[in-house]
C-alpha cells in the first residue's frame, strides 16, 4: 500500500509539472516550409484551393464533407476531424484558411503564399497556430514537431503536381 501511495504521488508531481511548463509555454506558435514546384501558378492554385479533390492526393485524409464554397470537414486516418474554412483568398497569390472548430484545444490559421514565374512557382505555408491546452502545448512543444503537418502537405502536394 506505502508503495502504490509513493508511486501515485510521483504521477501526481508529474503531472503538475506538465501542467505548470505547460502554462509557461506560448499558447501561439508561427511555423513555415516553402518548396518550389516545376509546373504553373494556376495549376498550383487549383490544387490548393479545391479542397474537395483533397481526399484524392492527401495521404493521411480518410474523408472530407463539404459545407458549402469556403467550408469544409476533414477526417483524417486517425478519425479525428477538423471543420476548415477560407478566410481570405487572392486568386494565385495568396489563401488563408482558418480552423474554424472552437471546441478543439488547438487552432489557428494556414497561409499559403504563392511566388514566381509561370514555370517555377515557391510556395511558402505558414500555420500561425495556438495551442489552448497547457498539456498539448507541453506535448507539441518537447516531442513533436510543429511543422510535421506542413511537411506532409508539401509532400502529399509534391506527389498530387508530379503525378
Amino acid at each position: 500500500m506505502k508503495w502504490l501511495i509513493i508511486i501515485l504521488a510521483i504521477l501526481a508531481l508529474l503531472i503538475l509539472v506538465i501542467l505548470i511548463i505547460g502554462k509557461l509555454l506560448p499558447s501561439k506558435h508561427t511555423v513555415f516550409q516553402e518548396q518550389e514546384f516545376k509546373t504553373s501558378r494556376a495549376i498550383l492554385w487549383k490544387s490548393i484551393r479545391n479542397f474537395k479533390d483533397y481526399p484524392q492526393w492527401r495521404t493521411k485524409l480518410k474523408k472530407l464533407t463539404v459545407i458549402d464554397e469556403t467550408q469544409w470537414t476533414e477526417v483524417d486516418n486517425r478519425g479525428d476531424s477538423i471543420t476548415f474554412g477560407i478566410i481570405e483568398a487572392d486568386v494565385e497569390n495568396r489563401l488563408a484558411v482558418k480552423i474554424m472548430d472552437e471546441t478543439l484545444p488547438f487552432g489557428g490559421t494556414w497561409v499559403y503564399e504563392l511566388n514566381g514565374t509561370d514555370n517555377s512557382v515557391t510556395l511558402k505555408i505558414t500555420e500561425n497556430g495556438e495551442v489552448y491546452n497547457p498539456i498539448y502545448r507541453f506535448i507539441g512543444y518537447f516531442f513533436m514537431d510543429q511543422s510535421a503537418t506542413i511537411k506532409q502537405y508539401l509532400n502529399d502536394l509534391t506527389s498530387h503536381i508530379n503525378s
